[in-house]
């Protein structure tokens, strides 16, 4: 279940994206302004980054190849 700030934030975004070009013209302004109050207030910008467990290695061999593929010693 979505909080109210979310909902009303959601809500704001919505009409910026509907009417920005439109007849309502004079309000964009303060729905801006409001966007901007509301996404500062209950957006956090230091969401927790989710680490994952260790990184995959290529397993390596000790040995390589000394003839190349494809060709044969006589």
């Amino acid at each position: 279940m979505k909080s109210k700030e979310w909902l009303i934030l959601n809500a704001v975004k919505a009409w910026l994206y509907q009417y920005q070009d439109k007849e309502e013209v004079e309000l964009t302004p303060q729905y801006d302004k409001l966007h901007k109050e509301l996404y500062n207030a209950y957006i956090t910008k230091d969401n927790p980054v989710q680490k994952r467990g260790r990184p995959a290695k290529r397993q390596r061999k000790k040995e390589t190849a000394s003839v190349a593929s494809g060709e044969k010693e006589s």
